[in-house]
C-alpha cells in the first residue's frame, strides 16, 4: 500500500479543507466538499486502522468520519483548552504551510501523522483497551494494548526507518535562535519578549492593529510600525549570520522559541488573533 504522504489522489482540495477548519465538521460542509473529505478521512483512517492490525469488524462499524471529527472537537494541544484544529490553523498560519502539505503530511502522512494517534483512540474508545508504549532492546519504541488479553495480542507498526529528525540535537539551532533574539534586542533596545512578538505577528501575518500586537508591545500604532521595521530589519541582518536559516527546520524552531519568550496571555490572545 502506498503511503499517504506519497499518494495525495484522493486530497479534497483547499478549498473543502477551508471549509472543515471553518465548519467544524464534515458533514456541516457543503455537500460536494463534504463527499470529497469523507473520502480523504475514510481512507486515511482505515489504511490506518489496518496498518496498526485490525479490521472494520473491530470497530464495530464506527463512522470514521464522525469519531475524526470529535477528535478535533475536543483535543486540546499542550497545556491549551482549545481545540487541537485552533492550534493545527495557528500552526499552517505560522509556518506558512500549505494546506495540502498539512494535510498529506502532518495529519496524514505515514510516517508520523496524527491519524494514527486519532486511530489509537479510535480503538481504544471500542475495545476499552489502554496502549502502552515499550522500548525495544534495540532502541525503537513501540506500542502494545496492556490489556487486550491473551485472545488478540494487538501491536502498533514498527516502521523499518527511525524518523532522523528523532535523532536531530536542536540545541545548537535554538541557542543560535535565543542569541539572535538577544542581540537584536540589545541592537535596538526593545525587550526580547517584543522582538519575538513582533518576529511571530510577521509571520503569522497579523495586523500590527491588533489589540493582542499593541497591548505586547505597551505603543500605540503609529509607534508599532516604527519599531517593527527597525527590529524585524535587526533581526533579519543577525540571522543572515547563522548557516543553515533556509532550513525548514530552522523556521520551525524560530517560531517555537518566539513563542516560547512570550507569556502564556499574551500567547492565548495572539492565537485568538489569527
Amino acid at each position: 500500500m502506498a503511503d499517504r504522504a506519497d499518494d495525495d489522489e484522493l486530497y479534497a482540495g483547499d478549498e473543502a479543507w477551508l471549509a472543515w477548519f471553518d465548519l467544524c465538521a464534515v458533514k456541516r460542509c457543503p455537500a460536494d466538499m463534504a463527499s470529497a473529505l469523507r473520502r480523504e478521512v475514510e481512507s486515511a483512517m482505515y489504511s490506518r486502522l489496518l496498518r496498526l492490525g485490525f479490521r472494520r469488524e473491530d470497530v464495530e462499524g464506527d463512522d470514521p468520519v464522525s469519531f475524526f471529527d470529535a477528535y478535533f472537537q475536543v483535543k486540546g494541544a499542550k497545556d491549551s483548552p482549545k481545540p487541537l484544529k485552533a492550534y493545527f490553523a495557528y500552526r499552517i498560519s505560522a509556518e506558512g504551510m500549505r494546506l495540502r502539505d498539512f494535510v498529506c503530511g502532518t495529519l496524514f502522512g505515514s510516517a508520523r501523522g496524527r491519524v494514527k494517534d486519532i486511530v489509537v483512540d479510535w480503538i481504544a474508545a471500542n475495545k476499552g483497551w489502554k496502549p502502552r508504549t515499550v522500548t525495544c532492546e534495540d532502541g525503537r519504541r513501540r506500542f502494545t494494548w496492556e490489556n487486550a488479553g491473551d485472545e488478540y495480542v494487538a501491536e502498533a507498526e514498527q516502521p523499518d526507518v527511525r524518523d532522523p529528525a528523532a535523532f536531530l540535537d536542536e540545541g545548537p539551532i535554538r541557542a543560535a535562535v535565543e542569541g539572535a533574539l538577544e542581540k537584536t534586542s540589545l541592537k535596538t533596545n526593545v525587550e526580547k519578549s517584543k522582538v519575538a512578538l513582533l518576529s511571530l505577528a510577521t509571520a503569522m501575518d497579523i495586523s500590527l492593529t491588533e489589540p493582542a500586537i499593541l497591548d505586547g508591545l505597551g505603543v500605540g500604532k503609529s509607534r508599532a510600525y516604527k519599531v517593527k521595521e527597525n527590529v524585524m530589519k535587526t533581526l533579519e541582518r543577525e540571522l543572515r549570520k547563522i548557516e543553515g536559516t533556509d532550513d525548514p527546520l530552522f523556521g520551525r524552531i524560530l517560531l517555537e522559541v518566539c513563542e516560547s519568550s512570550l507569556d502564556p496571555a499574551t500567547r492565548g490572545r495572539l492565537e485568538g488573533a489569527v
